[in-house]
């Protein structure tokens, strides 16, 4: 008979198999190391389970130790931090607003309104000069022509002046020559600072060869002198803007900062895990611990305990775990990193915003004063904010 034919026989004999089976079964239960192979593998089994229910639990079931409170936590004193760090630029706002206030303003609003007084005298004797190349200059005319030049002669002294009374009310300023504007006319500014200056001196050449002949007839005036006036309309209404200039920059910027402290921050997050799916993974949990125990009491033998195995593992446990892992993966941490994702980009928007605005204030002040980047570097978000998370604070 062939080896075959041989094993054929006896697979065909159910007590052959019974008393193999048999026999396989009382090695497991009398060799120790083999008993206790399986024994190990079942704990761990259990135990895997049991760390991943009580993960499970603390971070996502119970409330007080969940990752939405941590999250919560941490979003509402990060909200607390940047609502704190607006509000400290607001009162560096207040104090730059209070220097220019007491010592800058006046000076600011007296030139403007003299800019602006000389621009429509200037328009008005454009008109008597363009009527004068064909009839007589009155005596009321002739009087605004001479008030234009009187008026030219003190702007132009205003002008001279400006850069030394600004000194002056720095060295008047409470805080000592700091958070003062000292370069109101920067950048294109100062090139039309000196454009007003030429063409002003110009005008008043001009007018002083032109007013004694206003009592008789009239030289024809020259297409320069016009072409003059309009230029220096233009660049005196250019300096009025660049005057004001830094006063627009400091409300604009204050205006911002009055709105961020006005936004509402995101300080809450909520997951709600789904109850028939943890109820599942728990009772997957129960089935791991009953079938361990009754194969370590003998119930089960080591075949029973396989096959039960190879039947229900799968539905009982992984397949329940694998779909909590995904409900918490889409719910839970796929929400969580979109918040996180809100957060960085809010706060590099504000931070951002920050920066640019005392950058764009810092331009006006003393090149030696660096009292707005001090203000900024004292802000503890440079300083790597770290979060606690039994004080719910960030440090």
């Amino acid at each position: 008979m062939s080896t075959q034919t041989v094993l054929s026989t006896i697979s065909d004999l159910s007590k052959v198999q019974e008393s193999f089976i048999a026999a396989t079964e009382t090695r497991h239960r009398v060799v120790a190391s083999v008993m206790m192979k399986t024994v190990k593998q079942l704990n761990e089994a259990v135990e895997l389970h049991r760390q991943l229910r009580s993960n499970i639990r603390a971070h996502v079931v119970v409330a007080e130790t969940s990752i939405t409170t941590s999250f919560t936590q941490l979003l509402t004193s990060l909200g607390n931090m940047m609502r704190e760090h607006t509000a400290d630029s607001i009162s560096l706002i207040g104090i730059l607003s209070d220097v220019y206030a007491k010592h800058v303003n006046y000076l600011v609003t007296g030139l403007s309104h003299q800019l602006q007084d000389c621009d429509s005298l200037i328009a008005q004797v454009h008109a008597i000069t363009l009527r004068a190349q064909w009839t007589v200059i009155s005596d009321i005319e002739g009087e605004q022509i001479q008030f234009l030049r009187d008026k030219l002669e003190y702007l132009l002294t205003t002008l001279i002046d400006f850069d030394s009374m600004l000194d002056k009310a720095a060295r008047n300023s409470t805080h000592q020559w700091h958070y003062f504007p000292n370069r109101l006319l920067i950048g294109n500014c100062a090139t039309i600072f000196q454009k007003v200056n030429n063409t002003l001196q110009y005008e008043m050449t001009w007018l002083d060869s032109f007013i004694p002949s206003i009592t008789g007839i009239v030289p024809e005036v020259e297409t320069i002198v016009f072409t003059n006036m309009t230029e220096l309309r233009n660049y005196m209404a250019q300096l009025s803007q660049c005057l004001i200039s830094y006063k627009d920059d400091m409300y604009n910027f204050k205006d911002q900062l009055n709105a961020m402290s006005l936004s509402t921050f995101r300080t809450n997050f909520s997951y709600e895990p789904q109850v028939t799916t943890l109820v599942k993974f728990e009772l997957g949990g129960e089935w791991l611990n009953r079938i361990t125990s009754q194969y370590i009491s003998n119930i089960t033998s080591k075949k029973q305990l396989a096959e039960t195995f190879a039947e229900k593992s799968t539905t009982m446990v992984v397949s329940v775990a694998d779909r909590l892992y995904s409900n918490m993966e889409l719910s839970l941490f796929t929400k969580l990193t979109d918040l996180i994702d809100q957060q960085e980009t809010s706060m590099v928007s504000l931070y951002g915003d920050l920066l640019q605005g005392i950058a764009l204030l810092q331009r006006y002040m003393f090149v030696n004063d660096t009292k707005l980047e001090q203000s900024m570097r004292r802000l503890s978000v440079w300083r790597f904010p770290v979060f606690n998370h039994q004080e719910s604070e960030v440090f």
